[in-house]
């Protein structure tokens, strides 16, 4: 039996040996620089010594920090909405809602219109106006904060809702509208602007509630052209109610950032450089790895480089 169990334990020792020899190792390579303080466009040189399998780098720059690579959301946003509008004729007032959700499902029907939760934030636009029966000059709203009409992280619908009141006698008394601007942006808590939409890529869709379509054609009285989209009530002497909504939007996501690879297994490697294009205070970071069949193991080193002018 002794000698059974002797012969069984030399069986497994090359097999023992065989996993520590394809264990992944964990990288050992060491990084320095040569300052810490450079100035703008100066060459940033850092000396590798024992590079492992694969090597990324991370400048720290907007858009290149380690700290964001799983990052797909961002906090804090502010979203405006802009918007230029003009009024066309007619007497009937407030027939323009500017209404947003967070719920809306994306179905551009009259059932899912009337199930979504709708906020009507008409009342903080500077919307264009006229007396009764003129044509109502172009007005600009300027950017409207409505970051706290949303739900963050929630995907954003904004809608047109037009409401036309039945005229009380031969003659139509709906006013038209049209719409030149819509400009949809954030910005982040460090000022960076971004655009989510404009008036030409918004995804407009209409939904007839009521006497919506043309009585004619059939066709949307919301009805968009090259330099506007407009609502055009076709002298119509009832009551309307006709949605123009666009696609969903997620403002609050955004791309994680990420590291450009500087080394793959078939190359070596002993030094990197780089140079800043502004001054700052930038974290560094270099991500190592080793990987086989077996597994990847990884390890990550930073460096403090502040630039100036």
């Amino acid at each position: 039996m002794k000698n059974r169990k002797y012969l069984v334990g030399l069986a497994v020792l090359p097999f023992l040996a065989f996993c520590t020899k394809d264990d992944v190792q964990t990288p050992s390579f060491d990084i320095t620089v040569e300052a810490r303080e450079y100035k703008i466009n100066d060459s940033v040189r850092f000396i590798i010594k024992d590079a492992p399998d694969v090597l990324s780098f991370y400048s720290g720059e907007k858009g290149k920090e380690y700290q964001y690579r799983d990052r797909i959301v961002v906090e804090g946003r502010r979203k405006e909405l802009a918007l230029n509008t003009q009024i066309i004729y007619g007497s009937q007032t407030d027939n323009l809602k500017i209404m947003v959700s967070n719920d809306f499902t994306g179905t551009y029907d009259e059932a899912s219109v009337k199930k979504a939760t709708w906020k009507d934030i008409t009342s903080k636009f500077t919307l264009s106006t006229s007396p009764i029966n003129l044509l109502g000059p172009r007005v600009s709203s300027g950017k409207v904060d409505i970051t706290d009409d949303i739900i963050a992280g929630k995907p954003l619908f904004v809608g047109f809702k037009y409401v036309g009141l039945a005229s009380p006698g031969t003659a139509s008394t709906q006013r038209g509208w049209r719409i030149y601007g819509f400009d949809l942006t954030t910005t982040d808590k460090d000022g960076t602007s971004t655009s989510i939409a404009t008036r030409t890529n918004a995804g407009w869709s209409p939904v007839n509630i009521i006497d919506a379509v043309s009585p004619t054609t059939g066709a949307s009285k919301w009805i968009y052209v090259a330099d506007m989209f407009y609502y055009d009530p076709m002298s119509s002497l009832v009551e309307s109610e006709g949605w123009y909504i666009t696609k969903g939007f997620l403002p609050d996501n955004m791309s994680p950032d990420k590291g450009t690879p500087i080394k793959d297994y078939t190359q070596r490697r002993t030094s990197y450089a780089y140079s800043f294009k502004a001054e700052g205070e930038y974290t560094v970071t270099f991500v190592g790895s080793n990987v086989n069949y077996t597994g990847e193991k990884e390890v990550v080193k930073e460096f403090k480089i502040k630039v100036v002018k």
